[in-house]
Parts: C-alpha cells; sequence; structure tokens
C-alpha cells in the first residue's frame, strides 16, 4: 500500500454525506484489498454511473486528504488517514468482531438480577412517572408520561372509563391509562405506531419463554453472523426498500447484523414474544443508525454510535425488567389500537361512548412522520414500496406538505375561519416570490381542515359533560405567527363544543425562528 503525506485533513463527520459514503466504502475495499468500481458506487448512492455528481465527490475527497488516487488506478490511503482507515474498518468488520455475550448470561442465569430502578415497593405512579414500558420505544414529539396520570385524577375519571387517544404514536396515552385501569382506544394512520402500542400493551408475557427464545437467539446470532456470506436468509427489506434510502440509514455491517437477528426472531412461534423482540429489533436498529432528527431527518456516518448488538441486549433486558414490575399488578385496562385515521372515528366507536379525550395531534410544522419512520415500517415489513408509503401519507393530518395530494381538500372546512385566512395569506406574501415554500398557505388550510374534521368527528361519540384535550403548540412559518390553540377552540366553538379554553403546558423554542412559544392544552367540553 503506497502511504503518502497529506496535511491536515478535515473533520470526516463534516463531510456531506455522499462523501461519506464513498470514503467509507472505499476504505472497505482497500481493507479487503479489493479494487472499487464506479458500478459499486452508483448502487451504493443511487445515482448514475455517468453522473457528474458521484465524480465530483471523489474528485473532493481527494482535494480534502481523505484519498489518493483514482478509480482507473486504484486508491490509497494518505498517512495521516490510518487512524481512520482503521477505524472504519473495525467498525464494519462483523466477520472479525467479538460480540457481547451479555445477553447470553442474562437469559441462562437462574437468579434474576434485581432492577436498580427502585429501591422500594413500586406502585403505579412509580411505574408511571419512571417510564417503565413507555421507553421500550419513544417517540420524537411524546409528551411526559406523568401528564396522563395527572389529567386522570384531575378529570375525576372511574376505573373502566374511556379514554380515546386520536394520535397513538407510541402508546404514552394508552399505557398510561391502562397502568390506572382505563380502558383506551388508539388511533394511527402509520401501521408501525399501532403495532408499537399494541405491543407496549401487552404484559401477559411468559417471561420463563421470553428468556429461553432469547437464549436460543441470541447464541445463534453471535455463531451465525461471522460466516453470514454462507447463510441462507430471507434479506426481507434489504431486497424492497430503495437503495439509496437503506444506504443512507445503515452501513453495510449493519444491514447484515439487522437481517440475521431479524430471521432468528420471525422463527419464534409466540407471537407476542416474538413481538416484543421485534420492537427491540427495531428500535436498537434505528438508534445504531446513521440518523439524526433534529428535527428533520439527517444523516451523519461517522458521528458515534452505540453498538446494534450491545442496544439490543440492553432492551431485551430492559423489557424483561418492565414486564416483572407490572405483572406484580394484575389490575389494568384493557387498549384497542385501530390502524386508520382518526378522522374515521366513527366506524369503529358508539355514539356517546367516550369519557375523555386527550392527545398531541400533529402541529403545522412542516414534519413529514413517515420519513422518520421510514427505515422501521421497511424492516418490520408494513411497507413494501413507496406507493405503500404513499397510502399511510394519504390518510395522515396534513401538517406538512409532503402529505398534501391533489385530491385533498380538507382546506374548505377551515376557509370559513377569518383567522386561518388571514395566516394563510400572510405566508403567501412572504413566499409568493420564491422557488420555495409556496406550498406552506395551503398546508396550513389543509391542516387546520383536517383538525376541524378531527374536532367534528369525535363530538357525537363523547358523552355529554365529556373533555376532550389537546396538547399543542403556536408555530412560526417564514417570519408568519401562528396562533394554533386560539384558531382550534374558534372551530371547536363552531362545532358546539363548549368550556373552551387553554392552559400553558411549558414553552418552547422555535427551530425556525429564535423565538419563544407557547405549547399549550387546548381544552373542549361536550
Amino acid at each position: 500500500m503506497t502511504v503518502l503525506t497529506q496535511p491536515q485533513i478535515i473533520n470526516p463527520s463534516k463531510l456531506p454525506f455522499l462523501q461519506a459514503q464513498i470514503l467509507q466504502q472505499i476504505y472497505l475495499n482497500l481493507s479487503e484489498h479489493n479494487k472499487t468500481s464506479i458500478e459499486e458506487l452508483s448502487e451504493l448512492a443511487g445515482y448514475p454511473k455517468e453522473s457528474k455528481i458521484l465524480a465530483d465527490a471523489i474528485k473532493m475527497l481527494n482535494n480534502k486528504g481523505f484519498i489518493e488516487g483514482d478509480l482507473l488506478l486504484g486508491f490509497s490511503i494518505p498517512e495521516n488517514c490510518f487512524d481512520l482507515f482503521s477505524k472504519i474498518v473495525k467498525r464494519n468488520d462483523y466477520k472479525r468482531k467479538e460480540y457481547s455475550e451479555n445477553i447470553i448470561k442474562f437469559a441462562e442465569s437462574k437468579d434474576d438480577t434485581p432492577s436498580t430502578l427502585f429501591e422500594f415497593e413500586q406502585t403505579i405512579s412509580d411505574l408511571n412517572k419512571f417510564g417503565v414500558i413507555h421507553k421500550w420505544y419513544d417517540y420524537l414529539e411524546d409528551f411526559p408520561y406523568s401528564l396522563i396520570e395527572e389529567k386522570i385524577i384531575e378529570y375525576k375519571l372511574k376505573h373502566e372509563s374511556l379514554i380515546v387517544e386520536p394520535f397513538a404514536g407510541s402508546g404514552t396515552t394508552l399505557i398510561s391509562a391502562n397502568l390506572f385501569q382505563c380502558n383506551s382506544v388508539g388511533f394511527d394512520a402509520n401501521p408501525l405506531m399501532t403495532f408499537i402500542s399494541e405491543v407496549k400493551t401487552t404484559w401477559d408475557i411468559d417471561l420463563v419463554l421470553y428468556k429461553k427464545e432469547i437464549s436460543n437467539i441470541s447464541k445463534r446470532f453471535v455463531k451465525e453472523i461471522h460466516n453470514f456470506d454462507k447463510l441462507q436468509l430471507d434479506l426481507g427489506f434489504i431486497n424492497v426498500m430503495p437503495k439509496k434510502e437503506i444506504n443512507q440509514w445503515l452501513s453495510s455491517a449493519l444491514q447484515k447484523e439487522v437481517i440475521l437477528l431479524k430471521n432468528l426472531i420471525d422463527e419464534i412461534k409466540n407471537k407476542k414474544i416474538k413481538n416484543l423482540l421485534l420492537i427491540a429489533l427495531s428500535k436498537s436498529c434505528f438508534d445504531a443508525s446513521y440518523v439524526s432528527l433534529c428535527p428533520g431527518t439527517t444523516f451523519y456516518p461517522f458521528r458515534e454510535k452505540e453498538d446494534f448488538w450491545d442496544l439490543f441486549t440492553k432492551k431485551v433486558i430492559s423489557i424483561y425488567n418492565d414486564l416483572k414490575h407490572v405483572q406484580k399488578h394484575n389490575h389494568y385496562g384493557k387498549s384497542e389500537l385501530i390502524t386508520d385515521t382518526c378522522l374515521n372515528a366513527r366506524k369503529y366507536l358508539k355514539p356517546e361512548s367516550i369519557d375523555f379525550i386527550i392527545t398531541s395531534p400533529p402541529y403545522p410544522n412542516d414534519l413529514e412522520y413517515t420519513r422518520q419512520t421510514r427505515l422501521e415500517l421497511y424492516l418490520l415489513d408494513f411497507v413494501k414500496s413507496m406507493d405503500d408509503v404513499q397510502q399511510i401519507k394519504r390518510k395522515m393530518v396534513k401538517g406538512s406538505t409532503k402529505l398534501i395530494f391533489k385530491e385533498s381538500n380538507s382546506e374548505t372546512y377551515a376557509m370559513k375561519f377569518e383567522d386561518v385566512k388571514i395566516v394563510s395569506n400572510k405566508i403567501y406574501e412572504q413566499t409568493k416570490d420564491k422557488n420555495w415554500g409556496f406550498d406552506y398557505p395551503r398546508m396550513v388550510r389543509e391542516y387546520f381542515g383536517d383538525m376541524y374534521l378531527c374536532m367534528l368527528e369525535f363530538h357525537s361519540l363523547m358523552k355529554k359533560d365529556a373533555n376532550f384535550l389537546q396538547v399543542v403548540g403556536d408555530q412560526t412559518i417564514k417570519g408568519v405567527y401562528i396562533p394554533v390553540c386560539d384558531i382550534l377552540i374558534k372551530m371547536a366553538q363552531e362545532i358546539g363544543y363548549r368550556n373552551c379554553r387553554k392552559e400553558l403546558f411549558r414553552m418552547r423554542r422555535s427551530t425556525g425562528h429564535n423565538v419563544l412559544l407557547p405549547e399549550e392544552i387546548v381544552i373542549i367540553q361536550k
């Protein structure tokens, strides 16, 4: 290998994603004494072989001192990049990697190691406050676990009261409701979220069998991963997720680790245990991936992340310990998850059946949540193509421009409210002369139209005097302030709700503008 002296290189974590992706592949090929081809880089990055973008990325890596050479003659590593080269190779070398056997020791231990979470006999309130169950799979916009308990007490809900969550997310409302012996129904258009919520509200698990299954799949994983290339596996999401996209999320080594573990888990006959391990797999995969939510979806190949197998180990042990705590209390509410938009709630619920509704709905902030859950949607086989993703998006409340389709027409319900028209027109004035943001005015109108339909849908399903709470925050778009809470209150009043008001929940900083925005609880009563 030719050694070339180069000046100090820039921080690799600051490389554009495409350059980082190509650099990593070149280094891995060099470690195996393989030559890098344009065909390989084209498949990796999702660009045509003749793409100028690919050629420019390679040129920039040369200019920045990360590589020497070219595709024709081959590449070499500058001397001052040897440490980086070694680090990349070690992180991706699944063939020689030593995988921790802590998970096997846990699964085969005769005496359960006491959980250090509690030093006392815990109450249901303790379990809820410390995030038992909740933390199995958290979500970007979750609200505090304690909020549901506080509202159950404040609104004097009784055992077996029906609490409905129109936007279930990762199940915060449903878990807390069930812990305090209330029944619950959750809606979500995203099948991943209803799956997560359903698993997180299923607690009658045979823990002896759980450990036995963990022992089996863990032993096989640490034995078989080193011979991955010789295994006959169902490649599942690796074959159906767009190549460019999956390579943005996961390194090639992580793809192999995840697909092997997924195959092993899929062999488990007990559905409840299999589903628990699938969400442990999915969350560990997400946490070990290149992704960063800030709050958009960005990818950083060189950012330090905890090892996937170590994350999975911690997750399955945490799930076991949480279930032990929960199973000591044997009186819980029941939950039902419905994979559909809450705008169809009347298909599933009887009139005047709901005692209480609490939710944190989407905000008009242009966050597209199927983008943030794209990896898990493919990994757990909820989608096979972008057409499947589009079908999910069509059912979601349109808080993002990427959720608006040609046939979308919820804005017609919002345009009778003067504040919606004023905000929409102000945003239009800020964006009319630009090549971007032209669809923000419509996004705002569609969003408030959907929220109007949501409140209208549930009005007839609520019992008299039942309350509907929405944790929601005001927004800014292109410098235009959107009084979300005030507009929702005016809509609720027009529908026929009474005692409509808002309470300050907390202040938060706008991601787009350096201003504090209130996050409030909109309270409306039938």
